[in-house]
């Protein structure tokens, strides 16, 4: 592991991103009979990124129209792990009896919001030899922005512990060594922000592996100025009938939480709750997961302001980004120097 987070700084175009155990609303979704409709599936389509860039958004947006079948959970992550000896037939067969359950012939496409398999170059051949026809749809935001409202998420998740972000960036390079990790953090590589910022790097390789033409990028901006044309061009990405919607509701930015030891239970559940969803069935699931959404919104709470970067860190940012954003500008063939 040490040695993987240590290659991450040489900016490689083939280093993996190690699994990040599924968030819990994943855990306990079983395999069913396969769909009917999955024996001709329809073309897959892929929101990989990056995330705090509107991805939940426009996943939710997605979900709605009846002509796409969304997974459930939407970050299923399924393609991050190998599978070996396992031929495509039941690599589909798995896939899409846990996650597409619905699945009916009145569907033109399927979509997958796993927004790690942006940083994980193995993750999308994977999704190829799954479905040669696979597109892929990544959303792009200012780095400044993105830094301040991933490092927030990941506080309200647990993974991160050091509130203030200047620290945290100030602790990248002693994390990636294996040093002063938060104890309740599941995997380090989440706490690499320089990496994970790196648009422009990541775009440059998905467009390596999976092609220009299979890719539709999304300035965040966009969508929030005008989510209906955004939205409008990813179905016409995607092959798929418009819905005709109109309304786009914006995600919720993250909150902070009441009890920190009632949080673990629904952002970052201890070992042993996974044991237990191991052994439930399928009743007990659905209680479970009531329990953790009526604990998740009365645990939530408003009242700390978000994290403001002072002028200094700011510089300090748009200084360590200004080569990537040139790089996605040029990718995008589109002026980001307002970026910088």
């Amino acid at each position: 592991m040490k040695t993987i987070l240590k290659n991450l700084f040489e900016n490689s175009k083939d280093k993996p991103l190690p699994r990040c155990i599924a968030e819990i609303e994943g855990v306990g979704y079983e395999e069913t009979a396969l769909p009917d409709a999955a024996a001709n599936f329809p073309p897959s389509c892929f929101i990989v990124g990056a995330p705090r860039c509107g991805t939940t958004a426009i996943s939710k947006a997605l979900s709605r129209n009846p002509r796409i079948s969304f997974s459930k959970p939407k970050e299923p992550h399924f393609f991050l792990e190998p599978r070996p000896g396992v031929s495509p037939e039941e690599l589909r067969r798995q896939y899409l009896s846990r996650y597409h359950r619905d699945l009916g012939p009145e569907h033109q496409a399927i979509g997958d919001g796993s927004v790690s398999y942006l940083y994980e170059p193995e993750a999308i051949r994977r999704v190829l030899a799954f479905d040669p026809r696979a597109k892929f749809i990544v959303l792009v935001r200012d780095p400044v922005e993105m830094m301040r409202s991933y490092h927030s998420r990941m506080v309200f998740q647990l993974d991160e512990d050091e509130v203030d972000f200047a620290r945290a960036w100030d602790l990248q390079e002693s994390r990636a060594a294996g040093h002063n990790l938060p104890k309740r953090c599941r995997e380090p590589m989440l706490l690499q922000y320089g990496f994970l910022g790196k648009l422009g790097m990541h775009l440059e390789r998905l467009y390596e592996v999976a092609g220009r033409e299979r890719t539709l990028v999304i300035v965040h901006d966009d969508f929030r100025d005008d989510p209906r044309s955004v939205y409008l061009r990813a179905l016409e990405f995607m092959g798929v009938d418009d819905d005709g919607q109109v309304k786009f509701k914006r995600t919720r930015a993250t909150s902070s939480f009441r009890s920190p030891w009632l949080q673990q239970f629904v952002m970052n559940p201890p070992p042993w709750t996974f044991r237990l969803i191991a052994i439930s069935n399928t009743r007990m699931l659905k209680r479970l997961k009531g329990l953790r959404k009526r604990i998740k919104t009365w645990n939530s709470s408003d009242a700390k302001p978000r994290q403001v970067f002072t002028d200094e860190m700011r510089a300090r940012l748009r200084d360590y980004f200004a080569d990537d954003v040139d790089k996605l500008s040029g990718l995008l063939a589109r002026d980001l120097s307002h970026w910088k």
